[in-house]
């Protein structure tokens, strides 16, 4: 049954051309497309050094793809975790570094939330809507971005607002009680460029837990999210202003595997960013821009007592913050486009966490701590003959934290059409408030967690619209900060211990097959090894390959097909003392999209996730959705 669904939905893909409207163009892939994040200046691809993907808001929409989470699935070098089959949290491993070694900006403003162990960042809840792009830089970023930029960066573009006004929107439900609805509106108002937007999503009825191991409690998730951005010539400079926020509501089970059930544990979560930006070009050779942002995020969780649970309460807050302010100017001398900033941030947040466990009480509350850094970075880009390269250096002076120098090296070099790029560069990543400052875990002690990597990758263009990309890196992580429980005391605590290297290789292959017909391809061979214990890290698959077809019709037909293998990796059984390690197993899965314009200003979507009905395994112990199936309206 699950083959003869597959073979119909190809069967739909076989035949037709282009749908009306550039909105649903799909297989004109933009080989050279101009990015901003690899060099915090605009940069064709072919002259960045570093490994760079670029996801468009238009493949996420014609893709179905409602969540940030989704919308990465197919990049090569990410691996992708979530602790259950709603809105567990979810975090994206880069290259096999842990989720706390991956920047996360929107629109150069970071998000990653600094109350959570890492200071990492939860992929589960942002939505695409608003997304006009997203950049992934693989590699370690320190010199431009600072702490956190280990394995590399990822800048979630939002779209800008327009002249013209343009109200859409978007209506879809389906499978686990899912409801997507977005809506929005750009246009000019007194001299303003001004957009707004509003989402509401849900998803339920499927236990986090793995429903295998017993779990049958259905667990809910509902978000609210909304945007907005304005824009204003003023002098000679451009004045943009960002505001975004979500306000989250989920069900949660105790845990992984057997007995996780609880019918009452919530979590709920608030996050708010805003930013201002002004940049101005007095000259011909100097453009300067100041960028002001915020980020704020609470989590708050609740589990009351209940019959399967009588003795078991807990309440928990967590407050962070995190504060910006950049100054860059962009000069160009000749052949050398220099690039010169200074940024600021501070780090802040405070924490409350209460249980009772049958009599047994814990709690551990704690107060506001903060750390801010001061940061000088200069970057040259030049060419020397016909090769592109790109040299840069950083001082981070952090309070608490002491100095952190980094430095990178890339290069482009043309081979008549194929293009070798190749880039060196360190990192670090500052230890976290909760890891330093933790009443029961913290450790006032912590150093900053050093790092060195490279790349060496090949593009060879087989055609002008075929191209094919690999990659090899090697990436060392000294003084990586580890939980560690000593097992006579049972007394548990961070402290730098590992030196874990990661290494591995990416390809990728993108062709317009046809006016009709794209596909592309990926695959990532990655190896992370903790060299202190002697063992991989767990939830690294060594194997992970992915296949897409893109198609449109001459008349209104459009669609799509996925397919996403991923390998066997290990992970850990929480619920067993001594906690053994096990394995999970390599997981396909199909997903398919179906669209037809029905008028210029309206659209039908057909989606089908997980088609095979596979069972995938991201964590030990919990669940993941089966098959599912969506229908959407689409108002443009």
């Amino acid at each position: 049954m699950n083959t003869r669904i597959l073979v119909c939905i190809l069967g739909c893909l076989a035949g037709g051309a282009v749908p009306r409207g550039a909105r649903a163009q799909l297989p004109e892939y933009v080989f050279d497309p101009v990015i901003v994040t690899a060099t915090r200046t605009p940069t064709s691809i072919s002259q960045v050094g570093s490994s760079v993907a670029v996801v468009t808001g238009s493949e996420l929409r014609a893709r179905g793809a409602a969540t940030l989470l989704e919308g990465l699935a197919f990049v090569p070098g990410l691996v992708q975790i979530q602790a259950g089959s709603a809105a567990g949290t979810a975090t994206v491993f880069m290259r096999g570094a842990k989720g706390d070694h991956l920047l996360v900006l929107v629109d150069g403003i970071e998000v990653n939330d600094p109350l959570t162990p890492g200071n990492s960042f939860d992929f589960s809840t942002f939505p695409t809507d608003a997304i006009e792009r997203i950049e992934i830089v693989r590699g370690p970023q320190s010199t431009l971005y600072g702490s956190d930029a280990v394995a590399g960066v990822i800048n979630i573009i939002t779209r800008p607002p327009g002249e013209a006004v343009a109200p859409w929107a978007t209506f879809e439900g389906g499978s686990y009680e899912t409801l997507n609805a977005a809506a929005g509106v750009s246009g000019t108002l007194a001299g303003n460029r001004i957009r707004l937007e509003i989402a509401r999503r849900q998803l339920g009825g499927i236990s986090s837990a793995a429903e295998a191991d017993g779990n049958t409690e259905p667990d809910d998730w509902n978000m609210w999210s909304g945007a907005m951005s304005l824009e204003r010539q003023v002098g000679r400079g451009e004045l943009t202003a960002t505001l975004r926020g979500s306000r989250s509501r989920f069900d949660i089970d105790d845990f992984g595997g057997p007995f996780g059930d609880d019918p009452n544990a919530l979590d709920h979560r608030q996050d708010l960013t805003g930013s201002v930006r002004y940049r101005s070009t007095p000259g011909t050779r100097w453009t300067h821009s100041l960028l002001l942002g915020a980020t704020a995020v609470r989590r708050t969780g609740f589990d009351g007592a209940d019959p399967d649970h009588a003795d078991e309460r807990v309440n928990s807050e967590y407050r962070g913050l995190v504060q910006s302010a950049q100054w860059q100017h962009e000069v160009v001398l000749a052949d050398h486009r220099l690039t010169a900033g200074l940024a600021w941030e501070r780090r802040s947040g405070q924490s409350r966490y209460a249980s009772d466990s049958g009599g047994w009480l814990y709690s551990e509350n704690l107060p506001w701590q903060a750390r801010s850094v001061t940061a000088l970075y200069v970057q040259d880009q030049f060419g020397l003959g016909p090769v592109a390269l790109t040299l840069g250096g950083r001082i981070d002076v952090w309070s608490g934290y002491g100095v952190h120098p980094t430095m990178r090296a890339a290069a482009v070099v043309p081979i008549g059409r194929i293009l070798v790029r190749s880039s060196i560069g360190t990192a670090f990543r500052t230890p976290s408030i909760y890891q330093c400052f933790s009443p029961r875990y913290g450790n006032a002690d912590l150093e900053a967690e050093r790092s060195l990597g490279y790349d060496l990758g090949l593009e060879v263009p087989l055609t002008d619209r075929a191209r094919v990309g690999v990659s090899v890196y090697r990436q060392n992580v000294t003084d990586l900060i580890d939980f560690i429980t000593d097992p006579t005391t049972w007394i548990s605590q961070y402290v730098n211990r590992s030196e874990v290297v990661m290494q591995g290789a990416e390809g990728e292959v993108r062709l317009a097959l046809s006016d009709r017909l794209g596909a592309e391809a990926g695959l990532t061979l990655m190896q992370a090894r903790d060299e202190t214990a002697g063992e991989d890290l767990v939830r690294r698959p060594a194997l992970t390959a992915t296949l897409g077809l893109d198609w449109h019709s001459a008349g209104a037909l459009y669609g799509s097909a996925r397919f996403r293998h991923v390998g066997k990796r290990s992970d850990i059984d929480f619920h067993s003392p001594p906690y053994p390690v096990v394995d999970l197993e390599p997981v396909t899965l199909v997903e398919a999209e179906l669209g037809y314009e029905a008028t210029e200003h309206l659209g039908l979507r057909v989606r089908l996730r997980n088609i095979t009905d596979a069972d995938p395994v991201w964590v030990w112990g919990y669940g993941a959705m089966g098959r599912a199936f969506y229908l959407g309206l689409l108002i443009h």
